[in-house]
């Protein structure tokens, strides 16, 4: 989607550097890592911390994104389903917390690309 993430190794948050993104973001008034941290909370509708809560310059545009909504961490049930699914993407819950990721992270790639008329 035009961020760039390190490999999970263990835990339950992946952790995305949105710097690619930063102009199609600056549209969009984000500048820094607390403007991410609202802009993405508020698209996504779930806390999206930025990084400069975990000990990141400020200018830096790293978020820290929960996975547990992908495996409706809210029930047990939803939560064993996934871990037990041999296609834990064919689940229509994980499919609809994708497509609202995809949604947020294919608009700003889109504007990254857009060049205005010349």
């Amino acid at each position: 989607a035009g961020a760039t993430a390190r490999p999970p190794q263990a835990g339950r948050h992946l952790y995305a550097d949105l710097g690619p993104l930063r102009d199609a973001l600056s549209a969009e008034g984000v500048g820094d890592a607390q403007e991410l941290e609202d802009f993405l909370t508020a698209r996504l509708g779930m806390p999206a911390p930025g990084g400069h809560r975990f000990g990141d310059d400020l200018p830096a545009l790293r978020v820290r994104l929960a996975t547990g909504p992908l495996l409706d961490a809210g029930t047990d049930e939803r939560r064993a389903e996934c871990l037990l699914s041999q296609d834990p993407l064919e689940l229509p819950h994980v499919q609809r917390a994708l497509t609202g990721l995809k949604s947020v992270f294919d608009g700003l790639r889109d504007a990254q690309r857009w060049e205005p008329p010349r």
